[in-house]
C-alpha cells in the first residue's frame, strides 16, 4: 500500500526524472528487515521503526525536494496508527539508524 501510494503520487518530472520506483526498492526493504537479528527487534515498536528506517533508507535519501521528503514522512507515519502505536514511540531521534558493525 506504502509502495503504490508513493509510486502513483511522487511521479518523475524533468527537474526529478529519477522518481521511478519499482518492485526493486519494495526488494530493499525487506532484504533490509530480514536481515535484522532477532534479537535486535524484540517489539512492535522495534519492528516498525526498522521498516521506517529502511523505507526512509531505499525512497526518502533520492527525494530532492524538502516538501517531498515531509510528504513522505507523513504517509510512514500514517501506518503507525495500524499498529497501534504513536510518532513518538518509533521516532524516538532526529534519525533513525540501525547499524551492524561487527
Amino acid at each position: 500500500m506504502f509502495f503504490l501510494k508513493v509510486k502513483s503520487e511522487l511521479l518523475p518530472t524533468p527537474s526529478k526524472s529519477h522518481y521511478t520506483f519499482n518492485m526493486r526498492d519494495i526488494s530493499k526493504v525487506f532484504q533490509g528487515m530480514c536481515s535484522a537479528s532477532p534479537k535486535t527487534c524484540t517489539g512492535i515498536p522495534v519492528i516498525v521503526r526498522l521498516w521506517f528506517h529502511e523505507n526512509m533508507r531505499v525512497f526518502h535519501d533520492r527525494l530532492t525536494t524538502d516538501s517531498d521528503r515531509e510528504y513522505l514522512i507523513n504517509i510512514l507515519t500514517g501506518f503507525f496508527e495500524k499498529f497501534e502505536i504513536t510518532k513518538e514511540e518509533v521516532v524516538t531521534t532526529e534519525r533513525v539508524i540501525f547499524a551492524d558493525f561487527l
